[in-house]
């Protein structure tokens, strides 16, 4: 059977020229550095509170630097073509299997847009018009239908950085990663140059401004209402806690395989994803430090720690307008409103970018599959003068604006770290153990046999099997410590259900287009045996 009629096209239309910056974009984006620190601390610390950030930062950096970049570098330049980890776990585990995690992984690329696209608006908007006492505006971005509205704008605003083609994608995300990392930076050398003595001080002026505890009755305060919840607020770190942080913390490093939804339209792929994946996991690990030790020295330790679990509970008596979040903390030493916008708007910013990256990533998976005739034609469909799969872009859309709703009108429990949760199992573990066992799978031995990274080894051992078990112990802690977080975002039955199911559509999926295809004459498991064309 000729490649014609295997695959749905002779050629993919993508176009490589995508290079290394804008690869590393990508991946650096995806890691959403504002709003990723804010929820390794805030959300990570609320519960972990005896974790050490550095620590954690330092164990998580090192981990996914080794795992993250060489499993999905590995298998991104061995098999580059657009479309994730589709491509990999078709290949080398089983086409059921791959579109199987595929389908979840859509959906979960869908998922992201109805918790991000309203993060922008809270806490994005709302942090914005409080710093700047402007409280009606703040409490109007709460309610459902603004959140609806303004996050329905923001999903729009997405789109249109997309459908119009990479090249205006790639520009586009130099700017704004320019203007959200100015933004994070401006946190950071405000912290950097308080003394905590100047920190206490700033925080009593803002607090008798609106009637708020001082510094040393807000630390009070927090003990006794962490005590009466059954949280103990420790004096120092443990080891516990600090793994337990890296579940959080995964935000700023696990996502940067992003980069492989566009391995087919990067130069140099087999240098360009791996480095891309790299630095896009030590740039967000140097901001984190860096973050971690002025908030030690300026904030303290119990401090910190009191701040992250009244950001995600509250305190009564506490009543300045912004929340305990670091970017809140910042606040208390400007009254500049220039920065104050900076600051906040780097996290608007970087949420607006994560959901333009669902729109990367999800049309490019439906493509992936139309590529191998596991969907309808169109799914393959390039528009020629933007070089894009447009009508993949519009179906994201679509969706995008169904959660949306979902959330902005009956919060669905499913969000934020429960996303991760599964996506550990489903998308990164998964994958982790395709690459461990890539050498050794005879089908893709030609695959592998001109693979560039085919003489990596140490000790005789294939590197990509090293990443991806080095991958799994990162995963396993990061899953453990999320089965075992008390009172936070559980993985309730529900969202298991629903997972499930996801992954049972995606199967009955896979037996109706194997079922479509065999009835005109066409043979997938040929399919699954190449890689599609470039």
């Amino acid at each position: 059977m000729s490649e014609q009629m295997t695959f749905a096209r002779k050629a993919s239309g993508l176009v490589r020229g995508l290079s290394f910056i804008d690869a590393f974009g990508v991946g650096f984006m995806n890691q959403g550095l504002t709003v990723s620190m804010w929820v390794m601390i805030s959300m990570g610390l609320s519960v972990y509170t005896g974790g050490n950030l550095i620590i954690a930062t330092v164990l998580s950096a090192i981990l996914c630097g080794i795992g993250f970049s060489l499993v999905w570098g590995i298998l991104g330049g061995s098999m580059p073509r657009s479309g994730g980890e589709y491509i990999y776990n078709s290949r080398i585990i089983s086409p059921l299997i791959g579109i199987a995690e595929s389908f979840g992984n859509a959906f979960v690329w869908i998922m992201w847009i109805y918790v991000l696209a309203p993060w922008t608006v809270d806490p994005g908007l709302v942090m914005l018009f409080q710093f700047l006492n402007m409280p009606q505006a703040a409490e109007f971005c709460t309610t459902p239908v603004a959140l609806f509205l303004i996050s329905s704008a923001v999903n729009l605003i997405a789109l249109l950085f997309l459908i119009f083609g990479m090249k205006f994608f790639a520009r586009a995300q130099k700017v704004i990663m320019g203007l959200g990392i100015l933004g994070g930076i401006i946190i950071l050398l405000l912290l950097t140059f308080t003394s905590h003595g100047g920190f206490v001080q700033a925080w009593d002026n803002v607090a008798a401004q609106y009637g708020s505890l001082t510094y040393d009755n807000f630390l009070t305060s927090a003990k006794t209402a962490m005590e009466a919840a059954g949280t103990a607020l420790p004096i120092t770190w443990n080891w516990f806690d600090t793994l337990g942080v890296m579940v959080a913390g995964s935000w700023l490093f696990a996502y940067s395989y992003c980069i492989t939804f566009i391995a087919g339209e990067v130069k140099r792929p087999d240098k360009t994803i791996m480095l891309g994946n790299l630095f896009a996991v030590l740039v967000p690990a140097f901001f984190m430090v860096w973050l971690a030790i002025v908030l030690y020295r300026v904030v303290g330790f119990q401090f910190l720690s009191a701040t992250a679990w009244v950001d995600y509970n509250g305190l009564e008596g506490y009543t300045v307008p912004w929340s305990t979040h670091y970017v809140g903390l910042a606040a208390m030493l400007t009254k500049s409103p220039i920065l104050l916008i900076l600051m906040a708007g780097s996290f608007i910013l970087f949420n607006i970018w994560y959901v333009a990256l669902s729109y990367l990533a999800f049309p490019r998976i439906l493509f992936a599959w139309g590529m191998d005739r596991m969907g309808p034609k169109w799914f393959a469909d390039i528009d020629y003068r933007w070089a894009t799969p447009v009508k993949n872009h519009i179906l994201c859309f679509i969706l995008g604006e169904l959660g949306i709703a979902l959330y902005a009108f009956w919060r669905n429990p499913m969000t934020g770290l429960s996303i991760t949760a599964l996506e550990i199992v489903s998308v990164f573990g998964v994958t982790a153990l395709a690459a461990v066992i890539f050498p050794y799978v005879k089908k893709v031995r030609h695959i592998w046999d001109a693979s560039p990274y085919k003489s990596w080894k140490i000790l005789g051992i294939p590197v990509v099997t090293i990443g991806g078990i080095t991958n799994l112990i990162y995963l396993a802690i990061l899953f453990y410590f999320y089965v075992v977080m008390p009172n936070f975002e559980e993985l309730t039955f529900g969202s298991l259900v629903l997972y499930a199911a996801i992954w049972g559509l995606g199967i009955a999926w896979y037996f109706f287009w194997k079922s479509r295809n065999k009835q005109v004459g066409v043979d997938v498991s040929m399919t699954f045996g190449e890689l599609p064309p470039d």
